[in-house]
């Protein structure tokens, strides 16, 4: 499928050598014939081309990296059909390497640079969360690490594929329980097939088992078999960071992954960002708190963030505490309203021990100044002797 060097493509790229080959097709560098610009070029295999739903995947990749903006997103600006008719979109050249290459070579990278892409990933991410995508397929080989003249990490994330469009009302590219995904990243509602369930904390998942491989070198789970794999991700829990895997990695950068790796969805972070920020703190040592049995949370002393909603727990508890204070405020306020018409108790002075009974030569009921005509007098107390 090797496109020769040289071949013009969609009149504007000259095709100057063979990047690699990816399970859509092959990428290519290229230079624009007018502005000599270096680019890459993602085209599609003559296979998979036929198929009309790997067509629509590659259509929609192109829609939806286009559409989204975000300096973490590898940018895309072009595509077209190359003269024997396989599609291509046209990219942004990125001079680094992606980070499976890394891990192979390294095994595993410091705590402080797995923040740092944990960070940057997650912004990206949520950009197109907030645009109802969710990428589906987040692995090392689909977030691309540039090379960097100070030495410091900036990461791209890449590869659209086979995300899905929440708001998507056209017919959907998959049937109900297909499984698509690269299984070691799949998050259990993904790995059963109940694509309807996939949502933003699909990814926070992928993310989380990216994190745990980028620090202890392992993934969380893995089987020889496809099927043993994604029985562990439905059914079984990660063994822990033992510090014999991660040396020098706080125990409660352990919790937060072990949160984000939750099997219910409603127990992970509410937000991608969130646990990005959890992951951040927990990594310089900033200590968390259980938000249940099962998962930790990071504290927030200055109150939730922005569009995060409270636990039901918490909001419940607010709105006893509540309607406790509002219920006293009536009572003290009723109290005060009517309390001449109250009986007096039996110790008040002038009382006498029958209830509602009045020593003769008791206290005059005198009418207080200011009263309105008519109105009842109120009882003003004997002075003490």
């Amino acid at each position: 499928m090797d496109l020769p060097v040289g071949t013009i493509l969609g009149e504007h790229y000259r095709v100057t050598r063979l990047i690699g080959v990816g399970g859509m097709g092959a990428i290519y560098e290229a230079s624009h014939l007018g502005a000599g610009k270096r680019v890459a070029v993602k085209l599609m295999s003559k296979e998979l081309a036929k198929h009309p739903e790997a067509l629509a995947r590659f259509r929609r990749e192109v829609k939806v990296t286009t559409e989204l903006a975000h300096p973490h997103i590898v940018d895309v600006f072009d595509f077209g059909e190359s003269p024997t008719g396989e599609p291509f979109l046209v990219m942004e050249y990125l001079d680094g390497e992606d980070l499976g290459h890394r891990l192979e070579r390294e095994g595993r990278v410091t705590l402080d640079v797995a923040a740092q892409i944990v960070k940057q990933v997650a912004s990206a991410l949520s950009v197109a969360h907030a645009e109802g995508v969710v990428h589906r397929d987040l692995k090392p080989d689909n977030v691309f690490l540039l090379r960097v003249a100070d030495g410091s990490v900036f990461s791209k994330v890449v590869d659209f594929g086979i995300s899905k469009v929440l708001k998507a009302t056209t017919t959907k590219l998959t049937v109900a329980r297909a499984v698509v995904g690269t299984p070691e990243f799949m998050a259990p509602e993904q790995a059963s097939g109940r694509i309807d369930w996939i949502d933003h904390r699909t990814d926070q998942w992928a993310l989380a088992v990216l994190s745990w491989h980028m620090l202890s070198g392992r993934l969380p789970f893995w089987q020889p078999e496809v099927h043993q794999i994604l029985n562990q991700v439905i059914t079984e829990e990660p063994t822990p960071l033992h510090p014999d895997l991660a040396p020098l990695i706080p125990r409660e950068v352990d919790k937060v992954l072990r949160r984000a790796l939750s099997k219910k969805r409603e127990d992970r972070f509410p937000t991608i960002n969130a646990f990005a920020r959890a992951f951040e703190a927990a990594a310089v040592g900033k200590p968390t708190r259980s938000s249940s049995s099962r998962a930790a949370t990071l504290q927030q002393p200055d109150g939730p963030v922005r569009g995060e909603r409270r636990p039901a727990h918490a909001k419940s508890r607010g709105g006893l505490w509540l309607s406790i204070g509002v219920l006293g405020l009536i009572l003290a306020g009723a109290a005060w309203v009517f309390r001449d018409e109250l009986p007096l108790p039996k110790w008040w002075p002038g009382q006498a021990a029958t209830r509602g009974a009045r020593p003769a030569g008791g206290p005059k009921i005198e009418p207080v100044p200011g009263d309105r005509d008519g109105a009842p007098a109120r009882r003003r107390p004997a002075p003490r002797p």
